[in-house]
């Protein structure tokens, strides 16, 4: 389908580089309530991006959100959750006040989300949907599938939380940020993720979860990194992503 294009650079805010020894960089939630979004394609940018505008009350911040690898693979893997019900999950979230919430948390707990290890799951690996970052045609790329619900979400005005890492005006690295090869960081308790809260509506959280199909699980409880019988996400994921 035709995508609202942007050329901006995202200055060396790639997928996987804000790693540290004890995890992803200033990983944390940031609450605020979206505005508007640009997206990218490969052909205009080698690590393309959607650039969410969104409002914490503060001011007018940008989230940075991978559309494609910079893997020989640029496939990503997608899960959506219309409904998602965790409430002790959610009455956490709906308890922070907005803007920038650092996550003290254990791996897998409160708001240090891993894709592995958080309980209940956060997701079903194999329900994930491997997309390419753009294609011709409907409902058949990733930019396909977030856009509507980023438009949904600007047009109710939900309240949204992003899993990321803060680089002060904004957040990236919203996507999982394990189970990566040699040349990037990984670590546990540290993924990304979206989730929207149509408060004004009928009150339901969605969340968003993304992956690189270069991904490998499972990963070490320590380090993130692959154990010896990992398997990329590409060889597992096998759903429609959507979970009512």
């Amino acid at each position: 389908m035709p995508h609202n294009h942007n050329n901006k650079k995202h200055h060396n805010r790639h997928a996987h580089e804000s790693a540290t020894s004890s995890g992803i960089k200033d990983y944390g939630c940031w609450k605020g309530t979206p505005l508007s979004f640009t997206a990218q394609t490969l052909d205009q940018d080698k690590s393309p991006h959607i650039t969410l505008k969104f409002s914490d009350g503060s001011g007018t911040r940008e989230a940075d959100i991978n559309v494609a690898s910079t893997d020989a693979d640029h496939d990503l893997v997608y899960w959506l959750n219309r409904q998602y019900s965790n409430l002790t999950f959610t009455q956490q979230l709906t308890s922070l006040s907005q803007g920038f919430h650092q996550a003290t948390d254990a791996a897998g707990q409160g708001l240090s989300l891993d894709y592995l290890r958080t309980k209940p799951a956060l997701i079903d690996l194999s329900a994930g949907r491997v997309l390419p970052n753009s294609e011709e045609g409907p409902n058949n790329d990733i930019l396909d599938q977030l856009e509507p619900i980023l438009n949904d979400a600007i047009k109710a005005k939900a309240d949204m939380y992003l899993f990321g890492s803060d680089y002060g005006t904004g957040i990236h690295d919203i996507h999982m940020n394990q189970g990566n090869e040699s040349n990037f960081e990984s670590a546990v308790g540290n993924d990304g993720a979206i989730f929207f809260h149509y408060a004004n509506d009928d009150a339901h959280f969605e969340g968003v979860f993304l992956a690189f199909a270069t991904q490998e699980v499972p990963t070490d409880d320590s380090t993130g990194k692959p154990t010896a019988d990992a398997q990329a996400l590409s060889s597992i994921a096998k759903g429609t992503a959507t979970s009512t």
